[in-house]
């Protein structure tokens, strides 16, 4: 079948042709790209902020504490400008499955749109079953398939993980949170997808501990693993004897919340059981482990006149879950591929959700489904070498609503074009331009002293939202 050509086989190919002429052994190509397809784990966390992990954070503060991540970023690569492709949790989710923007894709909220001066445009609940999943393709190229945790882009027994392509599911329904379970965090009971956890047992361990059954039954591959943490979403409940140690702990520049900070431990704690079980298995070698957030993190919200909202602090970043500044779109990123990616690289490349579709393509050697478009581009390029470019011109957001915070943001789109960042604002036609790599902080607005740039990046804009008929919204 078409779609099962190994697409790796050519580059490992071309590879050996050119270290055979430079006189090198075509035994270190193999060694670089395997032949074997490679598992994939995706650990994917939930409003965890870039700074959150004490190796991403410039500002070096230390009430956190992250080791089993930080070591995953020394044995893998980190990337420094990692997007989500929005600034809550459903529409990335959306665009991660499908492999596609929204519009291409029809959520950009979770649930309706939150109240405001405008009219939102219509949000989807659910993630239409035609749509050609990662999973669905993954599986079609011979790996098995789980999603284990959050899922929260349709409700079984239509539009859950085992609708979309996942061959198991445990904890994948369209329950958003686990306040929204009785007990949170220790009694996840409630979830219809959660049926043996322990009594007293806390979610993050649940999880974990399946994760690593499921790695344990399928240890032969190849197998992709979505293994989607609830944490550190509210409500903010972590085990005791956590908290009492974070109570103890001073705080550190806008990092001080101590169930968060013990919610972020356990979190680190349970990467590191994850990448315990593929060692033990002598897996590690044959598996792209990559690391991630849905979105940026609950805090950095005091110019909006809502500090008191502010759960950590995402600075330098501006703003926070639920806008569309840094704060709420960029992410810690990791991928470690042993043979691959060079320990401890870094790249810089701006990257987004629906770049692990392609990549996922690459790694398991198949092509794009016919007559389904991806949006995004293989990160495969940037694992092989960090300080290559995927040459792509823009990255784009669109969310023609209004949060359920609704003074988090108003009606807004957004594009990067290489260090300028441009968000058109449809409340008040208000247009924002930023230079990120003079101005991470998004502190100093250029859009009247750089008209030239910001009309052309407006003109790209709107000719995106033309070119893919995005809903827009509208006045009463």
């Amino acid at each position: 079948m078409k779609q099962l050509i190994f697409k790796g086989f050519a580059r490992r190919f071309s590879l050996s042709l050119l270290l055979w002429a430079m006189g090198i052994s075509s035994v270190a190509a193999q060694e670089k790209i395997p032949d074997k397809k490679p598992n994939i784990v995706f650990i994917m966390a939930d409003d965890l902020g870039l700074t959150d992990i004490n190796s991403f954070d410039p500002l070096k503060r230390t009430f956190y504490e992250t080791p089993n991540i930080d070591r995953l970023a020394a044995e893998g690569m980190k990337f420094l400008n990692a997007y989500t492709n929005a600034a809550n949790c459903s529409p990335t989710r959306a665009a991660l499955v499908s492999g596609q923007y929204y519009p291409h894709q029809p959520i950009y909220h979770v649930g309706d749109s939150g109240p405001g001066a405008m009219i939102p445009a219509e949000n989807a609940h659910a993630l239409p079953t035609e749509k050609i999943t990662e999973a669905k393709m993954l599986r079609q190229g011979g790996y098995h398939t789980a999603l284990i945790g959050k899922w929260h882009v349709g409700d079984p027994p239509s539009y859950g993980p085992e609708q979309q392509g996942y061959d198991h599911n445990i904890g994948g329904y369209g329950a958003g949170n686990p306040g929204s379970w009785e007990g949170g965090y220790f009694k996840p009971n409630n979830n219809p997808h959660i049926a043996d956890a322990r009594e007293g047992e806390y979610l993050t361990d649940y999880l974990t501990r399946k994760a690593i059954a499921y790695i344990d039954d399928h240890r032969g591959g190849p197998f992709y693993l979505n293994l989607s943490y609830y944490t550190p979403h509210s409500p903010f409940q972590a085990p005791e004897e956590l908290v009492e140690k974070y109570d103890r702990k001073e705080g550190d520049r806008g990092h001080s919340h101590s169930a968060y900070a013990a919610m972020i431990e356990t979190l680190d704690r349970n990467v590191g059981k994850i990448l315990d079980a593929l060692e033990k298995w002598d897996l590690t070698r044959n598996t792209v482990v990559i690391f991630y957030s849905d979105n940026g993190g609950r805090g950095g919200y005091g110019f909006l006149g809502h500090g008191e909202a502010n759960i950590t602090d995402n600075a330098p970043l501006k703003g926070g879950k639920g806008t569309f500044y840094e704060g709420g779109i960029r992410v810690p990123l990791i991928i470690r591929w042993p043979g691959v990616v060079a320990p401890g690289s870094t790249s810089r490349e701006p990257v987004i959700s629906v770049d692990f579709y392609p990549t996922y393509l690459e790694l398991a050697g198949l092509d794009t489904p016919r007559n389904y478009p991806l949006d995004g581009l293989s990160l495969v390029p940037l694992l092989e070498d960090p300080e290559a470019s995927l040459k792509r011109d823009h990255l784009y957001w669109h969310f023609p609503g209004y949060p359920n915070n609704a003074w988090r943001t108003t009606p807004v789109s957004v594009i990067r074009s290489g260090p300028w960042k441009l968000l058109k604002f449809y409340e008040t036609s208000d247009l924002q331009l930023y230079n990120l790599q003079e101005d991470i902080g998004e502190e100093h607005d250029l859009a009247d002293s750089r008209p030239q740039q910001r009309d052309k990046l407006k003109r790209q804009l709107e000719e995106w939202l033309e070119k893919t008929e995005a809903p827009l919204p509208q006045w009463p």
